[in-house]
């Protein structure tokens, strides 16, 4: 049973600092496309960002760290990754 005022704690995959759990920026993949779980609701494996580190995501390294994190194929990272810059909009 978890203990009563626990708080939840993540760590951000590109600058490793461990934040609150409902401060960063969690995605995940749904039905083969990532998704940006607004909620921390969805399942499977998720990959978080902080608010300083999202801004870079743009850049290349930074979305293939997060495909990496969620173990996409690599057929599949270009279109995750023109999908992924579309949708987000922080």
């Amino acid at each position: 049973m978890p203990k009563k005022g626990h708080i939840p704690e993540r760590t951000c995959i590109s600058c490793r600092k461990k934040l609150v759990k409902y401060s960063l920026y969690r995605f995940c993949i749904e039905n083969n496309k990532l998704v940006w779980d607004k909620e921390f609701k969805k399942g499977g494996r998720g990959a978080y960002f902080c608010k300083d580190c999202i801004k870079n995501l743009k850049k290349k390294k930074m979305l293939s760290r997060l495909l990496k994190a969620l173990r996409v194929d690599s057929k599949d990272k270009i279109k995750i990754s023109e999908e992924i810059l579309k949708k987000i909009e922080i």
